[in-house]
């Protein structure tokens, strides 16, 4: 979470949705400031922020889940800074990678498991992530698949008159730019029933190359009624007051802030 005291705005980064290229440029070039921890949400914001920060400008990144997953998929096989072995990283030491992603790990590297085996396994109910306690409560929203403009009109409505271009920052190693030679046919039904319903919320529209995109009746069910369930779970968790690692961009900042 960055927020800027000149021209008042809050950035919200969400995780995987280039939070880490904007909060670099956001603090270099427009006197952004850590606050709280990177991936801090509105309603943790809400509880400390004063009656001025709650009037500023707010702004977050929307991204497709298909792609949020083949990040993923590729940081964890790749090993991603070693960020999956790095026990200082671990949720019970503080840090952010759960026992669920070493889990995850673990199994693409024991299995030298295909983006298909690995999607079997553990996606398999509707996918919802942060955005759904987070867009609401923005004055704007960042479409990821179409950055460039949007970042600079983002600015822009901030009140900042020339924006400069966003740099790219922490690009995933291995990732193929096209969806379809990861979610193949044979996992096609099963991505239409993960993802169906956040498509659909969020106006995505499905791959072009998909004959079937009718989302199951008990997709819609699921989703509605864990978003309910996963809105309150996340408001009541009790998240790390710790600084980001050191050496990493949020990180450095945090430390040459203080």
């Amino acid at each position: 979470m960055i927020i800027s005291y000149k021209y008042k705005f809050l950035f919200i980064g969400l995780p995987f949705s280039a939070s880490s290229a904007i909060t670099k440029e956001l603090h270099k070039e427009y006197e952004g400031r850590p606050y709280l921890r990177k991936h801090s949400l509105y309603h943790e914001f809400k509880r400390v922020a004063t009656k001025e920060e709650k009037n500023f400008f707010v702004f977050s990144v929307l991204r497709n889940p298909m792609e949020i997953a083949v990040t993923m998929y590729e940081k964890m096989k790749a090993n991603a800074k070693g960020n999956f072995t790095n026990p200082n990283l671990f949720t019970e030491n503080g840090g952010h990678i759960s026992k669920k992603q070493r889990e995850r790990f673990n199994f693409i590297h024991e299995k030298n498991a295909s983006f298909q085996e690995y999607f079997i396994k553990f996606y398999n109910k509707p996918f919802d992530n942060f955005a759904s306690i987070t867009l609401d409560k923005c004055d704007y929203i960042i479409r990821y698949e179409n950055i460039t403009e949007d970042y600079k009109i983002a600015l822009k409505k901030s009140g900042i008159k020339n924006p400069k271009d966003l740099p790219v920052e922490n690009k995933t190693d291995g990732k193929k730019k096209d969806l379809s030679e990861y979610y193949t046919k044979d996992i096609q039904s099963l991505a239409l029933f993960v993802f169906g319903p956040f498509l659909k919320k969020y106006d995505y529209g499905f791959p072009e190359h998909w004959t079937h995109t009718e989302i199951p009746l008990s997709a819609r069910f699921l989703f509605y009624i864990g978003g309910i369930i996963r809105k309150w779970k996340w408001k009541l968790k009790k998240n790390s007051i710790r600084k980001s690692i050191k050496g990493s961009i949020y990180g450095d900042i945090q430390r040459k802030s203080n």
